[in-house]
């Protein structure tokens, strides 16, 4: 049988009186260890499960009484006391339990036969200490499984702190109190969730020899779903990795291989200064260099819209001319003219390694006078959605990622580059007409949508649309996109007046955002990670951020 360690110290645990003496072989010599003296309350149970060999100790002198029994050293122990063979059970069910870990096998056997179900994502926690209330559901599943006793017992309420007891665990503590596994912290307290210490778990199995009067596992095993590509590799980026990952900054200067194998971004910003004077080889070998050092594939994103925004064909080595703005082609050639263009566009663009153009520009104007007239279609929003649809689907055959933006539409407001821009338009006409070839574009499949620094004070009166929850509610729940949701850059002066200079990178993640663009890289990544670290942003929401860019990666074949 497997011996079981930990290195951790654990919270006080009253347990049951000591019962009349075990009688395991030998005299007081016959335990190894030295940190087990004759006096000490726990050295009867360790006697038992030293001697049942449910466990053993750290070293083979030590005992490690007020070491944390973790939640994999808790199963394991189950699993001995059963004297089931799990050497067959291969499978991996949990993303947090790596393969050949000496726990492993158990725990995917406990898993298979309802003993464990887990925290939830795939995750096991393993090396994290087991809670009262959580050994409390394991043991009691553990005797349903082996058909000894789980009839319903009254819930504990004469403890002050029952109400801290989880849905979850209540029926499960109910009757470990009630068959005596378990007592309070005090004559008052049950503190279900404080852990057990490697001395109070060895009193508990103890304790138990009473109520398990059959150990062997009587129920077959059942079929479980086991975790896919993205939620292995959620489990196992550190916290700093996650964060990473939900930033496309600018390309840095300076390091560029260095940086990204620091801070891990999902991918990077290219502007023309990035392309000018480089050969087609240049640009090849750039993309292919920064990819050699990422821990996953990163994004090589550019705005490539056409007219007035031509990053990449600006350069003559690596474009004829620069591309024409979709506005002047569909005007002389219709959406044939416009599906030909984004074609050609997209192949040029993949060819030297960028797989991210963050185009097709949804924004509804007619009128030359406005800001964002010339990058627009310059048609109404109803035949604007059926080109941006063309575009998107266009983009998606020659398998390059689209970007609709600029949500929620740009209108006739001034350029958020130098300046807060306020949008006082009434909602109704957003419905009308400027969600319209969002909401096209999302049907068409498009995988990403970018959020302006516009103030729309239909939506939200006092903070820019990249900043604000209910515009981005307004994306999710009206439009019901589903994909990743991307700040326009947050290095603009829009959003640096706004928030006097400071780190936007909080607030535009809590807003709803999935992905930050930023010039301001390295500032934003500490400041968003201290978040994460604080507890002020979640980890799981961080992970639901990045569970969307990587399900984007792999729809693109980028994780393959």
């Amino acid at each position: 049988m497997k011996k079981i360690a930990s290195l951790l110290l654990a919270a006080l645990f009253l347990l049951l009186p000591v019962s009349p003496a075990y009688a395991f072989p030998g005299d007081s010599q016959a335990l190894p260890f030295e940190d087990v003296k004759d006096q000490d309350w726990f050295r009867e149970a360790v006697g038992y499960v030293y001697a049942q060999d449910l466990f053993s100790g750290v070293s083979s002198k030590r005992f490690d009484p007020n070491g944390i029994m973790t939640r994999a050293m808790f199963v394991t122990v189950l699993v001995n006391l059963s004297g089931a063979d799990t050497s067959s059970y291969d499978g991996q069910h949990f993303a947090d339990v790596e393969p050949g870990q000496w726990y492993a096998k158990n725990i995917e056997f406990a898993a298979l036969h309802s003993i464990v179900s887990g925290s939830g994502q795939f995750r096991f926690r393993p090396n994290d200490g087991i809670t009262r209330e959580d050994m409390a559901t394991l043991l009691r599943r553990f005797a349903q499984a082996t058909g000894n006793d789980i009839s319903p017992a009254p819930f504990p309420s004469h403890f002050s702190d029952s109400d801290q007891v989880s849905a979850y665990a209540q029926e499960a503590v109910s009757w470990a109190v009630d068959k005596g596994l378990i007592k309070g912290t005090s004559s008052t307290t049950l503190s279900p969730k404080s852990t057990l210490t490697r001395a109070q778990a060895a009193q508990v199995f103890y304790n138990a020899r009473n109520v398990f009067l059959s150990t062997e596992i009587l129920t077959g095993p059942t079929e479980l779903p086991e975790p896919d590509t993205i939620e292995r590799m959620v489990c196992n980026m550190t916290l700093e990795e996650k964060v990473g990952q939900l930033f496309l900054p600018r390309y840095p200067a300076a390091n560029p291989e260095a940086i990204t194998q620091r801070l891990a971004p999902a991918g990077y910003t290219l502007y023309a200064k990035d392309f000018q004077g480089k050969t087609r080889d240049q640009v090849q070998d750039m993309a292919k260099s920064l990819q050699s050092v990422s821990k996953v594939p990163l994004f090589i994103a550019v705005d490539e819209e056409g007219g007035t925004v031509v990053r990449v064909s600006s350069n003559p080595n690596l474009a004829d001319k620069p591309f024409q703005s979709p506005q002047s082609i569909y005007k002389s050639q219709g959406e044939e003219g416009i599906v030909a263009d984004t074609e050609e566009k997209s192949a040029l663009l993949l060819d030297l390694g960028i797989n991210l153009n963050l185009a097709p520009v949804c924004d509804i104007s007619i009128n030359p006078n406005d800001y964002i007239y010339s990058r627009s279609l310059g048609v109404p929003g109803e035949e604007a959605a059926s080109v941006i649809a063309a575009m998107v689907k266009a983009m998606g055959r020659s398998g390059i990622s689209s970007t609709l933006k600029h949500f929620p539409g740009y209108g006739n407001n001034q350029n958020t580059h130098t300046g807060i821009s306020v949008d006082e338009r009434p909602y109704e006409q957003f419905v009308s007409e400027d969600f319209l070839p969002f909401a096209a574009g999302i049907q068409a499949g498009a995988p990403s949508v970018l959020v302006s620094h516009n103030i729309v004070t239909a939506m939200d009166p006092d903070r820019p649309a990249s900043l604000s929850p209910a515009v981005h509610q307004v994306l999710r729940e009206e439009l019901g996109f589903q994909g990743a949701i991307l700040t326009d850059d947050l290095s603009m002066d829009a959003i640096k007046l706004y928030t006097g200079g400071q780190s936007p990178a909080v607030a535009a993640f809590l807003a709803g955002n999935d992905l930050l663009l930023t010039s301001n890289w390295e500032a934003d990544y500490q400041a968003l990670l201290a978040a994460a670290q604080s507890g002020k942003v979640h980890v799981e929401d961080i992970e639901a951020s990045v569970r969307r860019i990587l399900t984007w990666k792999e729809t693109k074949g980028l994780l393959s």
